[in-house]
């Protein structure tokens, strides 16, 4: 069932981080600015780290090799709705059976990849209240084990860099200064953008500057050297009681 309160990390160990992913998964040929889902996976494998992708349905349709090769690389796949909406918005506004499509078609499009029936799950922007919690679990009915929603400890707003045309040292030197003012917790990053023009105008510029995979290159060896260690999302002890 998912919960009236956002999951975080607050129960981890000192100097334990989950890096989260949101938006993807994205593609980019060559060397470019842009979404490489596929590469932060694997660096991130070859790194001996897990992370978690929470995905977007239109997304998955488009690229569903990717969220394969995420799988492959050890690290878990969650739901970020079909289109990304502001989830508090529908709902408030009336629209609760998008809200709930927006969530159950995701689930079934990654059904026949991850072929698992927990679900974990994040809403976009982090928009959630108990009433929505109370309404889907009314209605789910398919069967599989929701776990969420997700929310994060620490985040560095990367996509704020990529809006800006900023470099990825910059994005990086701020991740670390958090993380370590932080000490543990859920990261927050993206590596695609998954807005929607209408809702934010720059989103297609910030998907097109991403640099989140040249960032987590700087930022893996600054925190090892520092002593930090990664675990996945099913590791905080809240969750993994809930599993």
């Amino acid at each position: 069932m998912l919960l009236e309160n956002s999951l975080l990390g607050e129960s981890l160990p000192e100097k334990t981080l989950c890096l989260t992913f949101d938006d993807g998964p994205g593609k980019t040929k060559g060397s470019i600015p842009g979404p490489k889902t596929e590469k932060l996976a694997k660096y991130l494998h070859d790194e001996n780290i897990a992370a978690t992708f929470f995905v977007v349905g239109k997304y998955v349709e488009e690229y569903p090799e990717i969220v394969s090769k995420i799988i492959s690389y050890g690290h878990l796949v969650g739901n970020h709705t079909y289109n990304h909406f502001h989830l508090t918005n529908l709902f408030d506004s009336g629209q609760e059976k998008i809200v709930l499509d927006e969530i159950v078609k995701t689930t079934a499009i990654l059904q026949p990849i991850l072929k698992s029936d927990i679900v974990y799950f994040r809403a976009p922007y982090g928009a959630w209240n108990p009433n929505i919690t109370t309404y889907m679990n009314m209605h789910i009915s398919d069967n599989k084990k929701y776990i969420g929603p997700f929310h994060w400890d620490i985040s560095g707003d990367d996509w704020s860099f990529w809006d800006k045309g900023a470099t990825a040292e910059e994005c990086a030197e701020k991740y670390l200064q958090l993380i370590n003012k932080a000490g543990k917790g859920i990261v927050l990053m993206h590596d695609s953008t998954a807005d929607p023009v209408s809702f934010y105008p720059h989103a297609n510029r910030m998907r097109q500057n991403n640099l989140t995979f040249e960032t987590i290159q700087l930022l893996i060896p600054e925190l090892k050297k520092e002593g930090y260690k990664f675990v996945n999302l099913d590791k905080i002890p809240e969750v993994a009681s809930l599993l």
